[in-house]
């Protein structure tokens, strides 16, 4: 009788637990791009040309931040991805411990010193942060540790003073918010973006989000980045590889800290 209920579990899970999955992820996306996330694990729209975001989440806070971010930088930089984080060994939403591991790596923002990604015109792998660290403010630059909690706050601001391989040495601002089902992540830039000798990105022109969101069996990650960058002749085409880069970056910086969070 026990291998029959077991049996009979298995079947009912192998028929329906996608579903009920889907259904989860349904709350915040459209049905086509569930099925499309389920089939193929992300999807990445990138435009150099458009201001538009089309695979936003349903979440009050992200949608308003976005679209006032939108209105008022009219970017022409836009890129978007969403992805799933599928949880090991189970399907239950996260606890409060689990929820802080993951909330207390993303603050973690020396971890990012060091962080690959693979570059596609390159075809190889390459750095996109050469080193990273908390500061206490954009002027003095004094070095802090990461900061740590017992448990996530509402909202928590950080700067950090950062070299990457693109723009090198600059300082950013990170606004974190939480609630008991998601963390919101919005960065922006302190300082003015350099390419070279030229300014390509005035000071708060690159905005980039990273919204997470607890699914049961999955983590649903959405990152969007937008950028007012120059005109000049070939420069918003780099400019705009170099934020799909950061994302790149990011995601496989999250992916690794949910897998020790999860563990």
């Amino acid at each position: 009788m026990k291998q029959k209920a077991c049996l009979f579990f298995a079947i009912f899970c192998l028929l329906f637990c996608q579903d009920i999955y889907a259904n989860d992820l349904e709350r915040l996306l459209p049905e086509h791009l569930v099925r499309q996330l389920l089939q193929n694990g992300e999807i990445t729209a990138e435009r150099f040309d458009s201001a538009s975001l089309s695979m936003i989440p349903r979440h009050d806070r992200l949608e308003r931040l976005l679209d006032s971010n939108q209105r008022n930088l009219n970017p022409n930089v836009i890129m978007e991805h969403i992805s799933l984080y599928r949880k090991p060994g189970g399907s239950s939403s996260w606890t409060l411990a689990q929820r802080t591991a993951l909330y207390n790596g993303i603050v973690a923002l020396s971890t990012l010193s060091g962080l690959e990604y693979f570059s596609k015109s390159r075809n190889r792998m390459r750095i996109f942060y050469e080193s990273s660290v908390v500061i206490d403010d954009p002027s003095s630059r004094n070095p802090r540790p990461d900061p740590s909690f017992q448990s996530p706050p509402a909202e928590f601001s950080i700067f950090a003073r950062q070299r990457d391989s693109t723009f090198g040495d600059n300082v950013y601002r990170y606004t974190y918010y939480s609630d008991t089902s998601s963390f919101i992540v919005f960065a922006e830039n302190m300082t003015n973006l350099n390419y070279g000798p030229v300014s390509v990105i005035d000071r708060g022109n690159l905005r980039s989000f990273v919204a997470v969101f607890d699914t049961g069996q999955y983590l649903l990650i959405y990152t969007a980045s937008m950028a007012k960058a120059s005109m000049l002749p070939g420069m918003r085409q780099r400019v705009g590889e170099s934020v799909s880069n950061r994302a790149i970056a990011l995601l496989s910086w999250f992916n690794q800290i949910a897998g020790r969070s999860f563990r």
